[in-house]
């Protein structure tokens, strides 16, 4: 056990000090991505970012007041006493918004697309750009606000306490004007003054008042239904949303911080250089001495990570026995709702395969645990949403049946046997995902606009420029392919309604019901997932038209050793990708992108390719697959995306690939040696010959580089000590057109051994211009690997 870590609770062992890396300057605050790998630290001198423990880069900045990390857009804003900054995880800065007072304020939404700065007596709204999108003007400056995840902004000023409504109206809702803290749930607010705390509603109402409690440091858990703050200093409490106490935790030094986990199963709290953990009970688990000053903390959303600023120092926790104890807890509670969603609810393949493999993992090392809890938490929340919704079906059923056009047509009867009809029509309401990828192609699209303009003005190639406009146009294509995708939504709405309406008029007039649900629903439901694998495809394209603008020629860990196309059923692109670094390479995302349409794109559709990882040394070869369309040039690009040792994502440019005769447009074509003969004399006029002389390689050599050629079948081979004879057949795959050729090597001087030969060449095919072709091709061929072998042509 670490000396200055102390375990209360032998239940929550093992807790482990990783490390404890040095700052420069005075630390002002920190803040970590959901995971807890990537954290940011603010200090005076400037901002250090780390991931997975090691300090990846170091920014110097004067004037820090506070640092918000979020991982949903890969972003780090920093608030100074002028401006507010936004960098990207590893530091390169996106932009900056200046001339802000002293004692401005920020409040960013959980997943970074609300950027909302109050400046004075001013609401301004930035974009992902940090351009003012629209402001607001207020008769007073704003002495506090926050933001709720439903992005209701709550503002005080010296007129009193306003909800800014979505026409950018002020509602206010008192005339108090003495607040200290604003803190948002999804739900209601909390407001402190000087003498008590007041719970509203988002419409302004006042749901609860406690007087004589100043609650300070507030934080939520459970979707907000619980919420901890320290009182009177040395008071940590923690209440349900109603202001009933749950439990109380007293501390004989005053407090500076606390904050709870969402699960509310763990609370962290300090006081000068002690660090407590509590337990759902306010209880301390383990204790830990920083020997400096702490100023603030973090926990990952797991809560198996706990990382600790002090003054001049950040401490990493591996807290593996709360995991534990929180996957144990999280799983039973997940089996408890699955016995009674699955009752009701029949489409749980997945939900139930996320269960069986987060017990399976639980059992496993720490980055299992982690997994594991990954897993079981999100078959939780799905589990929860599912059963709320039937919690709720016998309220919202009336509205469901004014949408059928059949208000109180139902029998009770019926009640059981419509739920899986309205459960569905929920789902088809949710287009969460759906517009989220819009959102997100239309920003990337307005990324590449700025681009253009900045690049039309700059001295950027023509090349890229090009780059620029195709990849702007793909995304606008891909942005009518989710709106399309969005109309589908609306049809099956119509249409799943207007089916469920006759179902019941049957039952009405039969007065027989159907106990199990029709076959149209589950036609619905393949509909639905074949829509969301749509969306996935489409963010890969998105993601493909970004990776060939925004990218990089250096190369430090992976090297393409070769590439070249063969052709058999389909056109194969064959790569080979070696891990020439030291450490291994993970998430690897293989991107092309043709350019001339002489192939289209078979498989995979997306053009993208990902593989787990690669290891030091280690190569892969993976193939794209494509349909030979037509003769006219064409090149394929590529571009490769991987995160390194450290997390970092590089994105790097692998060059491009030309089509070509042999390995495009010819597959290898099954005769026996007899019909080669009769085809060669079939096509006696339509020959083609030509004979190289080579030194330096033998008769062994230049037959072994003879035998395999692309885009044909060696057919047939008379091989001795001074001479070889090889027979290759091919087929063009656009129209079926026969190649075949005899290659035949002899040595000019001496046996075997002679290095000093002759290498002839005869083309058949049904005419000479595809005769020629071949011949020069083949050559070509030959000749490129006489050359790599290090022979000479004379």
């Amino acid at each position: 056990m670490l000396r200055s870590t102390s375990i209360k609770k032998e239940s929550w062992k093992p807790v482990k000090l990783l490390a404890r890396q040095p700052i420069d300057g005075m630390v002002i605050g920190l803040s970590s991505n959901r995971e807890g790998d990537t954290v940011s630290v603010l200090s005076h001198t400037g901002i250090s970012i780390f991931n997975n423990r090691e300090l990846v880069e170091q920014i110097s900045l004067d004037g820090g007041k506070e640092i918000h990390l979020v991982d949903f857009t890969n972003n780090i804003f920093v608030r100074t006493i002028d401006s507010l900054i936004c960098y990207d995880f590893w530091g390169k800065l996106n932009w900056k918004y200046e001339n802000l007072s002293s004692n401005s304020k920020i409040c960013i939404s959980k997943k970074g697309h609300s950027i909302i700065l109050a400046n004075q007596n001013k609401l301004y709204y930035l974009n992902q750009f940090g351009e003012v999108e629209r402001n607001i003007s207020l008769l007073s400056p704003i002495s506090e606000m926050s933001l709720s995840e439903k992005k209701q902004l709550i503002i005080c000023n010296d007129k009193g306490l306003f909800i800014v409504e979505e026409n950018d109206n002020l509602l206010n809702i008192t005339h108090q004007t003495d607040y200290s803290e604003i803190v948002c749930s999804p739900e209601y607010f909390l407001a402190v003054s000087s003498n008590d705390t007041t719970a509203f509603s988002y419409s302004g109402a006042v749901l609860w008042i406690q007087e004589q409690v100043v609650a300070n440091n507030i934080s939520f858990s459970n979707n907000g239904l619980k919420y901890l703050f320290i009182e009177k200093s040395n008071n940590i409490v923690y209440q349900d949303r109603n202001g009933s106490q749950i439990w109380e935790y007293h501390s004989r030094e005053d407090l500076d911080g606390s904050t709870v986990i969402e699960s509310g199963e763990m609370v962290g709290i300090y006081s000068n250089k002690v660090f407590h953990i509590l337990d759902n009970n306010g209880e301390q688990s383990w204790s830990y001495q920083a020997r400096e000053k702490i100023i603030d903390f973090v926990f990952s959303e797991d809560g198996g990570e706990v990382i600790l600023a002090s003054e001049n120092k950040v401490h990493w926790f591996q807290n593996e026995g709360f995991l534990r104890i929180q996957i144990d807890s999280v799983l039973k509670d997940t089996e408890i709702l699955f016995d009674k969603v699955s009752i009701y609810e029949k489409n749980l393949v997945k939900t139930t395969q996320d269960i069986e493999n987060a017990k399976s993992l639980k059992s496993g090392n720490f980055n299992l645990l982690k997994e594991s809890f990954q897993l079981v938490d999100g078959a939780k929340r799905h589990l929860s949403s599912l059963h709320q919704r039937h919690v709720s079906y016998l309220d919202n059923l009336p509205l469901f049946m004014d949408k059928l056009g059949l208000r109180g047509a139902h029998t009770d009867d019926m009640i059981p046997l419509l739920y899986p009809y309205y459960s569905f029509h929920r789902d088809l309401h949710d287009t969460t995902f759906l517009d989220k990828s819009l959102k997100r192609a239309n920003n990337l699209l307005n990324k590449l606009k700025r681009f253009e303009v900045k690049s039309e003005v700059g001295s950027d190639s023509d090349n890229f420029l090009i780059s620029l406009k195709e990849s702007k146009k793909g995304i606008l294509e891909e942005i009518v392919n989710l709106t399309k995708l969005s109309e589908s939504y609306d049809k099956d709405i119509v249409s799943l309604e207007s089916k469920v309406k006759k179902l019941i008029m049957n039952w009405l007039i039969s007065g027989e019901l159907d106990s199990e649900p029709q076959e149209f629903l589950s036609m619905y439901h393949k509909s639905s997932d074949i829509r969301l694998s749509k969306i996935d495809l489409i963010n890969d394209k998105i993601d493909n038209h970004i990776a060939f603008v925004d990218y990089t020629s250096k190369q430090n860990h992976l090297v393409l050793m070769s590439s070249n196309f063969s052709s058999k059923d389909k056109v194969n692109l064959n790569l080979t990708l070696k891990n020439s670094s030291n450490e291994k390479i993970e998430n690897i995302y293989l991107r092309i992108k043709l350019n001339g349409p002489g192939i289209s794109l078979a498989e995979p559709p997306s053009g993208v390719i990902r593989l787990n990882h690669l290891e030091s040394g280690e190569t892969v070869s993976p193939s794209f697959q494509f349909n030979p369309v037509n003769r006219v040039f064409t090149r394929v690009r590529m571009v490769l995306q991987y995160l390194d040792a450290v997390g970092r994502q590089h994105t790097i440019s692998l060059g491009d690939i030309a089509t070509n005769f042999l390995g495009c447009y010819v597959e290898p074509f099954e005769i026996k040696p007899a019909d080669h003969d009769s085809l060669r004399l079939k096509y006696k006029d339509y020959t083609s010959h030509s004979s190289i002389k080579i030194e330096g390689l033998s008769i062994k050599k230049i037959t072994e580089i003879s035998r395999d050629l692309p885009g044909l079948l060696l057919c047939d081979s008379k091989i001795d000590d001074m001479r070889s004879i090889l027979y290759h057949s091919g087929k063009d795959n656009l129209d079926d057109s026969q190649y075949l050729s005899m290659i035949f090597v002899r040595t000019t001087t001496g046996g075997e051994d002679s290095m000093r030969n002759v290498l002839e060449l005869i083309c058949h095919s049904q005419d000479s211009n595809k005769s020629a072709e071949l011949k020069d091709e083949i050559l070509s061929f030959i000749k490129d690997k006489i050359l790599e072998s290090n022979g000479r042509l004379v």
